[in-house]
């Protein structure tokens, strides 16, 4: 996945690609942006889903993502290298088609005025909590996302997609 979309010093706006082409792009949204939303962009990452990109931001980005983070997506072969802590000002929302909250505040308040298909994540924080905590925060998030994946592939047409269904209701 090569795209603008993913590439942006600190400090600089996500400028994706003028929306010409037929991708969607996820924004998933957490607290700190340093677990939870940063798994979830490491899963579509990791996918490689074509036509789908993926980012996350904060609502008060701790500035990195935890070891914790980083561990437990290494463990199944994910990686979070590239991605970076940061806002909801780094990310030009107008060229997002789905914003996933996780932050349990009101979706509607998180990113005003954003246009797209909105999708409200009910998944813990796992911030100093026990590795167990982590991982399990993480297979949920796979879940999630490899669902999340197979509804938008069907949405656009696009039929089968690499990421598996799980047979879990999260």
């Amino acid at each position: 996945m090569s795209s603008a979309f993913f590439e942006a010093q600190v400090g600089a706006k996500f400028q994706p690609q003028v929306k010409a082409d037929a991708r969607t792009r996820i924004a998933f949204v957490c607290i700190g942006n340093a677990c939870r939303s940063q798994m979830a962009e490491a899963w579509v990452r990791h996918r490689a889903v074509e036509g789908i990109e993926a980012v996350s931001a904060g609502l008060t980005p701790l500035g990195y993502i935890t070891p914790e983070t980083a561990q437990v997506m290494k463990e199944k072969h994910a990686s979070v290298d590239g991605q970076q802590s940061k806002g909801l000002e780094a990310i030009d929302w107008k060229q997002v088609d789905v914003l996933v909250n996780m932050t349990f505040m009101p979706v509607r308040s998180v990113v005003p005025g954003f246009s797209g298909r909105r999708v409200e994540w009910r998944v813990p924080d796992p911030f100093q909590c026990s590795m167990r905590t982590y991982r399990r925060v993480r297979d949920l998030l796979e879940r999630r996302v490899n669902k999340l994946i197979v509804e938008l592939k069907q949405d656009s047409g696009g039929g089968s997609t690499s990421a598996p269904e799980s047979g879990s209701k999260n």
